[in-house]
């Protein structure tokens, strides 16, 4: 009986980006973003930009429940009037704007479902099952600590769980030490020097390379946006992402503008 509070987490989904509408509406939030001083900051303030603007957009222009169901009916509906009669032109531009209305609903479905299943054996053409969404709730119910046991004592309210595993991190977890000063010069003198390759600055090409080569079902980051939206945005976030790329090969980043983390535990199952 543990009362769980939802958190206002932003997550990004990757069926928006089968509305062509999404992008034109929320990419004008990132190029008038707020300019700031330093790069970590200009990105920071694009994607918070870009944050609120596709709330709103999912809560305007958010499917309808029935489309699916909708659409399948309009297009029995005239399948059946064409085995009695011949369709107007109108009646054929009617009956394909649904199909192409239900194609376009039944793949963001099955993005929707696929970005939260991480069962790899389902391919996309068979992902929008029903096994896959028992296969998703379930995780998420697994996904759930239902007791903590500290000195002996099983926790199982959310107040004390989560004060338990406050005070275990915070005990191991950003502990003050002492640093030991080493000479870094005599520490790599008569050796042979890395390759100069290795500390150049980075370019857009292997910049582009290395964002195209990451999963799009990926877990999202600390602000919600996953590889997805930077792979269908690049043209117009590259420069605020190379600038930031240039401050961190510089050094002068502020990483703790954006360095933020999330702490996760998981229980073991036992049989």
């Amino acid at each position: 009986s543990t009362n769980l509070p939802r958190a206002g987490f932003f997550r990004f989904e990757n069926h928006w980006l089968h509305n062509q509408n999404f992008l034109p509406s929320v990419i004008t939030a990132w190029q008038q973003a707020p300019v700031r001083a330093d790069a970590v900051g200009q990105l920071a303030a694009c994607i918070k930009s870009t944050r609120a603007a596709a709330k709103v957009w999912s809560r305007c222009f958010r499917a309808p429940i029935h489309l699916i169901h909708n659409c399948q009916f309009i297009i029995q509906l005239f399948d059946y009037f064409e085995e009695m009669r011949l369709l107007s032109h109108e009646e054929f531009q009617v009956r394909r704007k649904a199909q192409q209305a239900l194609e376009q609903a039944i793949k963001a479905k099955a993005t929707y479902w696929k970005q939260r299943s991480k069962h790899r054996a389902i391919r996309d053409s068979d992902s929008n099952t029903a096994f896959h969404h028992a296969q998703t709730t379930q995780r998420l119910r697994q996904n759930f600590i239902r007791m903590v046991r500290v000195d002996r004592a099983e926790i199982v309210n959310h107040d004390g769980k989560t004060n338990a595993l406050t005070t275990y991190f915070r005990s191991i977890v950003g502990v003050a030490g002492t640093s030991v000063p080493a000479d870094l010069e005599s520490l790599y003198e008569g050796r042979a020097q890395s390759s100069s390759n290795l500390t150049a600055a980075f370019t857009e090409t292997e910049t582009k390379l290395a964002l195209l080569s990451m999963n799009r079902n990926s877990a999202p980051g600390p602000d919600g946006f996953g590889p997805a939206f930077y792979k269908a945005a690049w043209p117009t976030v590259k420069e605020q992402i190379m600038e930031f790329m240039a401050a961190f090969h510089r050094g002068d980043a502020q990483l703790e503008r954006i360095n933020r983390s999330h702490m996760v535990v998981s229980r073991r199952r036992t049989q």
